[in-house]
Parts: C-alpha cells; sequence; structure tokens
C-alpha cells in the first residue's frame, strides 16, 4: 500500500496543455511537469495520481517513478524472474558448499558414537544440516562437554569438504578422587570485612577487621590446646568493603549520530558470518535494520532497511562533562562486580579542567565478596605445606 508521498506520473497524450488544464480543473497539485515524446511527465502526489485516475479515463496513465520501499518493490517486481532466479541459484550455491554429507565419529565405543551423533544433532549439527562456524562450533562442543563429564574428556569438530569429522577422547574412570580435606578461606584483595557466614572452619578475623590479600579468614585447622585436633575444607561467605581511585577524561567535544530521515531498502543474503547483498547500497554511512523474510538454520534471507546517518558535534558544559566522567567511573566498576555486590559510596577526589577535558579522580566503595577458597595441600615426602 502506497503512504503519501510525491512521486512521477506518465500520461501519453499529443496534446501537453489540454492535460495541464484538465489538472488544473480537478485540484491536481503540480510540483513540476516535463513533456517528452508522445507523454507528459507529473510530479505530484499519490492521492492526486488516483484522482486523475479516475477523472482522465481516456488516457493511458501509469506511474513513472517512485522512491524508498515502492520503488525497490517495482524493481523487484520488473525483473521478478530475474531476481527469483539469481536468489534461487544462490540458495544452491550455498547449500552445495554448505551442506553435511557425512559425519564421521572417531570412536570404536559404539555407545560414544551414538551419543555424539545425538547430541550434535540437538544442536542442528548433523547430516543433512547445514555447517556452522568455528564460533558456534565452539560453543556447541564446550555444552556437549558440560553435559557429559563423566564420559568424554576432550571433543573437537572439524569438517573436511562436505564432512563432519568428529574426534574424541573418552575419560578414563577411577576408582579414587581427588579431594582436599583441608582448605582455608582467604582474602581475594585488601579489605574491611562487613558481614561474616561461617558454614565450616574456623573464623580468623572478625567484623571491622581489615585484611590484606591472601590473608586467612577462615582456617580449616580445627585447633585445641594449641594443637591441631582435626582439618576440614572451610567454607563460608565472606563480604567487605573494598577501595577504588578510578581516573577518568571527558573531552568536552562530543561527536554523535543523527539520521538524515532517507531510506534505501535492499535484500541480503546470509550464512553464518557471511554476508551478501542483492543491491550496491548508495549510502555512504548508514544503519542497518533487518526483517527476516526466510530462515533455515544458519541461512537467511533478509529485507534491509538502510537508514542513513551524518556524525555530527556537541560541546558539553563543564557539569554535563562533570556528570559524565562520574557515571563512566561507575560503570567502569560495575563491570566488576557479580550478584549481591554493589556500589556503596563515590566521593570526587580531585578535579583539574582545560580548554578541551575534564580529569577526574574518584574513589569508590564498593560492597564485594572478598572469600576465595584455598586448599592446603600437604607434600608427605618433604614434610613441606603448599597453598593453591
Amino acid at each position: 500500500m502506497y503512504r503519501e508521498k510525491i512521486i512521477w506520473i506518465k500520461i501519453e497524450t499529443n496534446n501537453y496543455y489540454k492535460v495541464l488544464i484538465k489538472l488544473n480543473n480537478i485540484g491536481v497539485t503540480l510540483y513540476d511537469n516535463e513533456k517528452i515524446k508522445d507523454c507528459i511527465l507529473i510530479k505530484t502526489t499519490y492521492s492526486d495520481y488516483k484522482r486523475i485516475k479516475r477523472y482522465l479515463v481516456s488516457y493511458k496513465i501509469s506511474i513513472y517513478s517512485s522512491s524508498g520501499l515502492e520503488k525497490t518493490l517495482g524493481i523487484l517486481k520488473k525483473y521478478e524472474v530475474f531476481v527469483v532466479s539469481i536468489i534461487i541459484g544462490i540458495i544452491i550455491l550455498f547449500l552445495a558448499n554448505n551442506m553435511i554429507f557425512k559425519v564421521e565419529v572417531k570412536s570404536s565405543n559404539k555407545g560414544i558414537q551414538e551419543l555424539l551423533v545425538r547430541e550434535l544433532n540437538q544442536y542442528g549439527l548433523g547430516k543433512m544440516k547445514l555447517k556452522k562456524n568455528h564460533k558456534k562450533v565452539e560453543l556447541i562442543v564446550n555444552k556437549i562437554l558440560d553435559d557429559n563429564k563423566d564420559n568424554l574428556e576432550w571433543l573437537e569438530v572439524k569438517y573436511e569438504g562436505l564432512i563432519m569429522i568428529v574426534n574424541v577422547t573418552e575419560k578414563t574412570k577411577t576408582e579414587n578422587s581427588e579431594e582436599y580435606p583441608r582448605c582455608n578461606i582467604v582474602a581475594s584483595t585488601d579489605a574491611k570485612i562487613t558481614s561474616l557466614n561461617i558454614y565450616r572452619g574456623v573464623p580468623l578475623k572478625e567484623i571491622n577487621d581489615y585484611v590484606l590479600k591472601g590473608e586467612v579468614i577462615l582456617s580449616g585447622d580445627i585447633i585445641h590446646n594449641e594443637e591441631i585436633k582435626n582439618t576440614v575444607c572451610a567454607s563460608g561467605e565472606i563480604y567487605g568493603e573494598v577501595w577504588y581511585n578510578v581516573k577518568v577524561e571527558i573531552p568536552f567535544k562530543e561527536s554523535y549520530v543523527k539520521y538524515t530521515g532517507k531510506n534505501r531498502y535492499n535484500l541480503s543474503i546470509e550464512l553464518d558470518d557471511n554476508k551478501y547483498q542483492i543491491f550496491r547500497s548508495r549510502i555512504m554511512k548508514m544503519k542497518e535494520e533487518k526483517t527476516n523474510l526466510y530462515k533455515l538454520n544458519d541461512f537467511e534471507i533478509n529485507l534491509v532497511k538502510e537508514k542513513e546517518y551524518i556524525t555530527e558535534t556537541k560541546i558539553l558544559s563543564e557539569e554535563e562533562a562533570y556528570n559524565k566522567g562520574i557515571n563512566k567511573a561507575l560503570e567502569k566498576v560495575n563491570l566488576t562486580l557479580e550478584d549481591n555486590e554493589e556500589i556503596l559510596l563515590k566521593k570526587v577526589l580531585k578535579k583539574d579542567v582545560n580548554d578541551s577535558k575534564i580529569y577526574l579522580e574518584i574513589f569508590i566503595v564498593t560492597k564485594e565478596n572478598i572469600g576465595v577458597l584455598q586448599v592446603v595441600r600437604e607434600e608427605v615426602e618433604n614434610g613441606v605445606e603448599s597453598n593453591t
């Protein structure tokens, strides 16, 4: 359906002025007109085009040109057979080069072979399926290894032509697994302890104590009368205040993107990380918005809206640059925090301003889980203890 916009229409006639008079009589808005052999070209709105079709029934009238989506669809319709033939040819070419026709699992264990074929099919890798790129294959391999820790030690998937080769190493099962009967909880960084949740072990520190990185907070040694009576693997949650000095600089001159309102439409074909456009784009700087028309595994055909933009600059005030610097420092620290960790305090320690930038040094206090496990291994032969 056409929206209200400006288009060119063609009216076949030998009497140029007679047509112009008739158009004026029926109230058509003319933005431009041009006389060519045996016809007249009129620039007007689409609604006026429908009015002309209704009143000038004795003339042969058609849309001469349009823009945007209408123009693209018009071109596609005009060369429909050619475009469809190209798309079908590209699809066949892609399928011929990127389809898996055979799967070979390098294992003499039939159970492992069936397991891997089943697991790989679950993630879209198998006979008569499209190949996936290296990054996606790596994610699938890691997922299969995580789900089958008891059976699989190592896994590799690679392509040789149209054949998918699966190399695998089965896990060697041992009766006794290594245990760590003696563990400590130590500080992961310098901090002030704010909470202690002890599940096992003996606390060597209290709330509000300051600790250095690597210092023991919970010990796995159970001591009575200055003798170690028992050892356990200490566990617990220790939260503390952690301090950061963050330095940022913000330029007063800032670039930003502004859209011009000029849009074009295109068709693209994508397979894995490879992208091919049907029509050459005439926009230098653009953002693309995709609408999927067809998808099969990693093969896609998309209608692409190309939105033209220009880059402009803005001069920030000192207050705007100051606030932006604080937010940048907070975002930098927030990236290191996990769930249940938070920023408690921020304070600007130093502020320097020159003609082009503002420099800030910001003191930030966070609440973080500072306890990490330290396994105590006993080297029996040498009589030496080591921590890991």
